[in-house]
């Protein structure tokens, strides 16, 4: 008995120390770990350029899993509301991995970025159900559980996108529903009469609360697949409404909307005080494929020390409305009026984009990039904003601290080191939180007013430049190419002076590449146009502060 009791305190004392050892080895190991997450906010385990998909740690984007093969859809074949279930299918499907690709026709932006998949990240295209709406259920049924029925108005379509994602069900309209019952696919639910607040009052524990899509019924073919394939609330209501409120209300801070409202004040004043972040993304689709790739997002060049010359007024021409997420997806880089255009490169150009690209779709943010012109005649240069990851008031953000921190380690990602700020107060204490993150190095500060509100004034905190736009070329409301021009020509050209620096606001709804050429052709020779970083690095280098 004594022996066995030996035996057993000797074993006892044999795993104390075996526990002690590896204890001194792992513990270690844990927090360098654990330190090396904090100081590399982008997961480390996954490599940058092998197209899987990565997230910032607390980033509010949805991932799953890098696609391999796409099935193709052409939408100009299919009925409205065909396309909705095709799209809520498509989102069911993501949830796992993306199996469908939607485009519109072989000229649209949609099919330029799928090219790139197949040429660049190795996708796999399918075109066998390209116009076959009944093929393509049958050939994915088994991927579901059943259909939701409903009608395509608010709030039933509302409620019917925000139910598929937890029911891993497609959304079906009364006019398809014969061709599920015919391929045999279950009834789940009909939500022709709920209200949304119904469907708040049983699932709102069940829904994503880190993002949400904003999208008035009519649009509801769009960010759809979105919606689903992240357990969104896909809703839509005036922004007092007691819906509006509650949902609102229900996001964790700095949680992203993606959609638009019928006010853009009133709707980006609302969500920032609920600290929600707004992109305008209202005709975006394919996001549920687009977001799951994963590549390096590195601009051409950052320039920090230019050439210095004397008695010259600088200018530095920034285009707007970049926060646009749709507007990035469709016609920024296809219309000959931006960044399509063949002349972009024989002028110097900043361009404000959302930090969100590196997320919500890196591959075609990295087209960009590719794309940046760079030549003697121009450059491009690209700023994030407005207002950071997206679009808020900082003057009515309640979580200012912690959007600012996000902003910086989505400009990280995304290679951004300036700010494009939109709000209506200058105030220090709105500003400072930006310019206390490493990776920004500036502010170019528009107020909503008027963008060029501020007059050219430049202040100093913390030691880096808040810039506010001195003009606006936005026409007709304010100038002109041959205006501005004129205006330009007779400043100041005392290097040392902020009177001798003039940030220039493109509004791209009424201006394009070409009206920017026009007016540097009518500037006189004493004034420079260069591009954001080298104007943020000139007033730093010439203006003592």
């Amino acid at each position: 008995m004594k022996f066995i009791i030996l035996l057993i305190v000797e074993r006892v004392k044999y795993l104390y120390l075996a526990n002690l050892f590896l204890l001194l080895i792992i513990v270690p190991g844990v927090l360098c770990l654990s330190c090396a997450q904090k100081s590399n906010p982008v997961d480390s385990n996954v490599n940058q350029n092998s197209g899987q998909p990565a997230r910032i740690v607390g980033s509010p984007y949805p991932v799953s899993q890098k696609p391999d093969t796409l099935f193709i859809v052409d939408e100009s074949n299919f009925t409205s509301s065909q396309q909705l279930t095709i799209n809520s299918l498509q989102g069911v499907l993501a949830q796992k991995k993306p199996l469908i690709y939607c485009v519109g026709s072989s000229s649209d932006s949609y099919s330029t970025w799928l090219n790139d998949l197949q040429k660049n990240y190795g996708v796999v295209v399918i075109n066998s159900y390209r116009a076959d709406f009944k093929g393509l259920l049958n050939h994915f049924k088994s991927y579901i559980n059943g259909y939701i029925l409903t009608d395509v108005t608010q709030p039933s379509v509302h409620v019917a996108i925000s139910l598929a994602g937890l029911k891993n069900a497609i959304v079906v309209a009364g006019t398809d529903e014969q061709i599920a019952k015919d391929l045999g696919i279950p009834f789940i639910e009909d939500v022709t009469g709920e209200t949304y607040q119904q469907f708040i009052d049983k699932y709102q524990n069940d829904v994503n609360k880190n993002i949400l899509c904003y999208q008035a019924p009519e649009k509801a073919n769009f960010l759809s697949d979105y919606s689903i394939f992240g357990k969104m609330y896909f809703f839509y209501d005036n922004t007092s409404s007691p819906v509006t409120s509650q949902v609102f209300s229900q996001m964790n801070p700095n949680s992203p909307l993606l959609g638009w409202g019928s006010s853009e004040f009133d709707l980006v004043r609302t969500a920032s005080q609920h600290s929600i972040i707004v992109h305008a993304a209202d005709y975006a689709k394919d996001l549920s494929v687009l977001s799951n790739f994963g590549v390096e997002t590195k601009q051409a060049s950052y320039i920090t020390n230019p050439q210095v010359v004397q008695n010259v007024h600088t200018v530095c021409f920034l285009m707007t409305d970049g926060d646009n997420v749709q507007w990035l997806l469709n016609d920024f880089s296809t219309n000959t009026k931006w960044y399509g255009s063949p002349d972009r490169k024989k002028v110097n150009i900043g361009w404000t984009v959302s930090p969100a690209m590196c997320e919500l779709a890196p591959t075609v943010l990295k087209k960009f990039y590719d794309g940046e012109g760079k030549t003697e005649g121009g450059r491009d240069y690209f700023v994030a904003g407005p207002s950071g990851l997206g679009y808020v008031y900082p003057d009515n953000y309640q979580d200012l601290n912690g959007y600012a921190e996000l902003t910086n380690e989505f400009m990280k990602k995304a290679d951004l080191h300036i700010v494009n700020l939109l709000g209506n107060s200058i105030d220090s204490k709105y500003l400072l939180p930006f310019l206390n993150q490493d990776q920004i190095d500036a502010i170019f500060y528009y107020y909503f007013s008027n963008y060029a509100g501020g007059n050219g004034q430049i202040y100093w905190l913390n030691g880096k430049p808040v810039i506010t736009a001195r003009y606006n070329l936005w026409s007709p409301q304010y100038e002109t190419p041959e205006s501005l021009a004129a205006k330009l020509n007779s400043l100041s050209t005392d290097i040392t002076s902020q009177q001798s620096y003039s940030l220039i606001d493109v509004h791209v709804w009424s201006h394009s590449v070409d009206d920017i050429i026009n007016c540097v052709s009518l500037l006189n020779k004493n004034v420079r146009v260069v591009p954001p970083d080298e104007f943020v690095a000139l007033i730093k280098q010439n203006i003592k502060h």
